[in-house]
């Protein structure tokens, strides 16, 4: 179900491409901010503008269908139990312990010493 729910969206996403790319430029970058020729003009003036706001809520609605199909799947746990979990893990094979974000690293130094370079103060 879900893997053609993402192949929909994948057609339907060319096919947004194509039906933009196929749409006439206003000429300037005024029209898209509200500026341009600044007449009492129909705000639809090309004829694929229709079919390119049905594709879009097209698009939308599969997406959220996606979002709804996918809810939870794969994902037990929340990513800050992922990380307590990852903490209480044993030591790696080389007898030393599982780094985390918590701990330096247990082979670089925590000072610097004669053989690390130093900058110069100014």
């Amino acid at each position: 179900m879900t893997s053609i729910l993402f192949l929909i969206n994948a057609i339907v996403a060319v096919g947004l491409i194509i039906l933009i790319l196929l749409q006439r430029s206003e000429g300037g970058a005024g029209g898209a901010f509200g500026g341009g020729s600044g007449g009492m003009q129909p705000i639809v003036r090309n004829p694929l503008a229709r079919p390119t706001a049905v594709l879009a809520a097209i698009f939308l609605i599969n997406s959220l269908l996606i979002a709804y199909t996918q809810h939870g799947a794969g994902h037990a746990e929340s990513v800050m139990a992922a990380h307590e979990a990852q903490a209480e893990a044993p030591a790696s094979a080389d007898g030393l312990p599982a780094p985390t974000l918590d701990t330096p690293n247990p082979l670089m130094p925590a000072t610097p010493t004669e053989s690390s370079p130093t900058v110069p103060a100014r």
